[in-house]
Parts: C-alpha cells; sequence; structure tokens
C-alpha cells in the first residue's frame, strides 16, 4: 500500500490557510462599480430579488421571514471572532438601493472571515466574503439568500470550533443548495452532522492529496490552492453579477471548477480521484444526516464529481487517440449522468445513473480502440467480477470512517486496474495502456 507523505499533508494545511483568502482581483468585465480608492477597501453586494420579494431569516433564528422591500435594508461588513461573535468592521452602515445593491467599506486591509449582513426589521441576511479586502479594490460578496444566510450560520460555527483554516468556505457555497438549506437551517443536530462531514470530507482530500500513488510536489499543491484562492474570487463575482437562476448558478460553479484544474498542474483525472475519495467520506460520515437535506447535499456532491469527471473522461479519451464523434459521445454521455443525478430522487438512483454511465463509456472505448475490444471487455469483466478489484474496494469502504483506510482502498484499487489493463493490453502503446488505465478506473469509481 501508499503511504501518505505527512509533511507533504502539513504543507497542504499551511498553503490552505494562507491562501484561501489571498486573492480578490476580478476582470473589468465582472466589475460593474469603480474598483476602489482611497484608504478603504469596498465590497459589493446586493439582496437577491430572483424569488420575488427576499425571503429571510429571523434574526433570533430559523424562522423564515420576508422584506418589505430589497431596497432600505441596513447593511454592515462583520468580522467572524473566534468565539463566532460578529464584530462590525464596515465604517458605516450602509442602505441598499431599488436593485437591493449595496457598497460597504472598511479601513481593514488583508482581513478574512468576513460576511456581510443585512437587516431589516427582525429580518436579516448574511453571505460570505471570500475574499480578503484590500484597499483602494472591491472585492464581492454572493447575493444574499435564505440559502447564503445557512451557509454563513455553518461557516461561523466552523470559525467558532476552529475549524474554517482547513474546511474552505466554498464547499459549503457548492454544496449547500437552497433545497438543503430548507431542511439544515436552524436544526443543531443537521448542522452538527453537516460540519462533521464537511469536516471529515476535507480531511481525506487533503490526506489524499498527500499520497504517493498521485505523486504531488508542493509547488503542484501550492498552484492548485492558489488556483483555487483565485476561483473564488471569481465565483462570487460571477454570482453577484448572475440573475440567479439555477442553470446560471450552476454554470458559474462549473466554471469554477474548471478553473481550478485548469490553472493548476493538477490533471483533471487526479482532481476527479481526490474528490470521488472525498465524496466517499462524505456519505459516510454524513449517515446520520436528516434523510431529505443528505439527497440534496449529495446531490450538489455528485453533480460536481460528474462535472470534473466528464472533463477528465474527454481528455483520456483524447489521449487514447478516440476519434471527435467517439469524445463527443462520452461528453454526452458525462452531460446524461449529470442531468440524471440532477433529478434523482434517491441516492440508488444516482448510483444507477454511474452504473449506466460506465457502460457508455466502455462501448465508446471498444470502438476508440477497436483492434483491442475483447481485451477491454476483459478488463471490465475482470474489474467488476464477483471477487473484483471493484468488490474489495466497495466492501472495504463501506461506511467506514477511517481516512487512510479509505485512501489506501482506492489506491489499492487504481493500481490493481492499472496492473490488469497492463496485462490485457499486449501490443498496445504505452500512452494507450495509460489512457485505457485511467479511463477504467474513472468508469469504475462509482
Amino acid at each position: 500500500m501508499q503511504t501518505i507523505n505527512k509533511l507533504t499533508v502539513k504543507l497542504f494545511f499551511a498553503l490552505l490557510i494562507t491562501t484561501s483568502f489571498v486573492f480578490t482581483a476580478c476582470s473589468d468585465d465582472d466589475n460593474p462599480i469603480d474598483s476602489g480608492s482611497g484608504n478603504t477597501a469596498k465590497v459589493a453586494g446586493r439582496i437577491s430579488s430572483g424569488n420575488g420579494m427576499a425571503k429571510a431569516l429571523s434574526k433570533t433564528g430559523s424562522t423564515e421571514t420576508t422584506f418589505s422591500s430589497i431596497q432600505g435594508a441596513a447593511v454592515v461588513l462583520a468580522q467572524v471572532q473566534a468565539d463566532g461573535s460578529l464584530k462590525t468592521v464596515s465604517t458605516q452602515t450602509i442602505q441598499t438601493d431599488a436593485s437591493g445593491k449595496f457598497v460597504v467599506e472598511t479601513n481593514l486591509n488583508g482581513a478574512e472571515n468576513l460576511v456581510v449582513v443585512a437587516t431589516q426589521g427582525e429580518a436579516e441576511l448574511k453571505a460570505i466574503v471570500s475574499s480578503k479586502v484590500q484597499t483602494g479594490s472591491t472585492v464581492y460578496s454572493p447575493p444574499l439568500t435564505v440559502e447564503s444566510t445557512t451557509e454563513t450560520n455553518l461557516y461561523i460555527k466552523l470559525v467558532a470550533q476552529g475549524k474554517a483554516s482547513y474546511i474552505d468556505a466554498t464547499d459549503l457555497k457548492i454544496l449547500l443548495n437552497a433545497q438543503a438549506a430548507i431542511h439544515i437551517k436552524g436544526n443543531a443536530n443537521a448542522e452538527t452532522e453537516f460540519i462533521k462531514a464537511l469536516e471529515a470530507q476535507s480531511q481525506t482530500y487533503v490526506s489524499a492529496s498527500g499520497n504517493s500513488y498521485f505523486g504531488l510536489t508542493s509547488s503542484q499543491i501550492q498552484a492548485m490552492m492558489h488556483a483555487r484562492a483565485e476561483a473564488k474570487a471569481k465565483l462570487d463575482a460571477a454570482l453577484y453579477n448572475s440573475s440567479d437562476s439555477e442553470a446560471e448558478t450552476e454554470n458559474d460553479i462549473n466554471e469554477y471548477e474548471s478553473y481550478v484544474f485548469a490553472n493548476s498542474t493538477v490533471n483533471s483525472t487526479v482532481y476527479a480521484e481526490l474528490i470521488r475519495i472525498g465524496a466517499t467520506t462524505f456519505v459516510n460520515a454524513s449517515a446520520n444526516m436528516n434523510a431529505n437535506g443528505r439527497l440534496a447535499v449529495l446531490q450538489s456532491y455528485y453533480k460536481r464529481y460528474a462535472f470534473v469527471l466528464s472533463v477528465a473522461m474527454k481528455q483520456q479519451f483524447q489521449a487514447a487517440g478516440a476519434s471527435d464523434a467517439q469524445t463527443n459521445a462520452v461528453v454526452s454521455a458525462g452531460a446524461t449522468l449529470y442531468n440524471s443525478i440532477k433529478t434523482s430522487a434517491s441516492f440508488e438512483q444516482m448510483a444507477d445513473a454511474f452504473v449506466q454511465y460506465r457502460s457508455s463509456v466502455k462501448s465508446q472505448l471498444k470502438l476508440a480502440l477497436s483492434t483491442y475490444s475483447a481485451s477491454i471487455e476483459t478488463i471490465d469483466a475482470s474489474v467488476n467480477g464477483a471477487a473484483s478489484a471493484k468488490t474489495i474496494l466497495n466492501a472495504s469502504i463501506v461506511g467506514s470512517l477511517s481516512l487512510d483506510l479509505i485512501i489506501n482502498a482506492y489506491v489499492t484499487f487504481f493500481n490493481s486496474v492499472k496492473t490488469t489493463t497492463q496485462t490485457a493490453l499486449v501490443g498496445a502503446s504505452s500512452a494507450q495502456v495509460n489512457a485505457v488505465s485511467q479511463i477504467m478506473i474513472l468508469a469504475n469509481m462509482n
């Protein structure tokens, strides 16, 4: 079994802490407001009016209330303190305009753990500011909604529990969709279980990144963390400028993922494998969550994974020498997988969608490497047989909360698939063997 490089893991955590809020710049196209000037830093945001009059949460609990108007709400910028309290750090309270927009200023420079808070009577909305504020510049918060308020309340708990340094707030934004927020907001048990699962997922992701199987260097990890920091700032700006439609929000989140693996030296296949390992830990650690809330969160998680998986699969088919038609068919299968997950009514339906995806991938791979069609069928049967590597993997990881066990089980599976492929594809080029190995791994990580 591969061992985990503890030094690399420590470096990953250190980089996560120091780069989580580093990048604040956005392109001029993303910035409809002046870029900031003088001796203050600015945060631009807006109250979402996508669903008509803005729904909010009561300042004293999770009871839903409504803003009488998105205009005239009082907005401040606050910093989350170590005990979870909020300290106002804006120069003054700002009123939202007729469109619900605001620009709040602060004398702080380079500060993090910031949130915007909008109130109107007993109604309150919050949102996490991902970027550090910088004097003379404007950064963005995502639109303020009940969903963003639930995310912020969870983030405040993470800070109070000392976990915000290694749990990325963007994961809250990506995983906690509106449906999940309905079941989690104000439910102490649901919040605790969600945080526990998110913590386990984050720790597994970091530990897996340090595993020698992936061969990631400290510079690669640093590049990935820088890319994530930049992507977070871009995501907030994109959400600020969006129409608040579900489709546009999904596209903005997918652009976040694309930016991360396009602007780091970690290839998309490794990125997909790391996300999948983290997903398994999240599934196992969230077993005690409210069933409906858990399903909604898992849908968000698996949509994220399906998007990255589709990109990785496309690249591996191209590396295998597949035709454009075959590659496009695989991309189409990825889109079908994504939409099937989105409409799934159960975890079992999501699992079935991955099975169908594997079948589509195998069919196109046999067409792409027709000379080795029989060998590919043999590899697939070997991977999915009664006593196969996949059976052993599933038996090892089911219900496990051991991070090392889960990581090493996947690494063992990856190596087994590679060995099986190398043995079966006699006469194939090394590039073809490597591509087929990765394709069979990606197709069977469901």
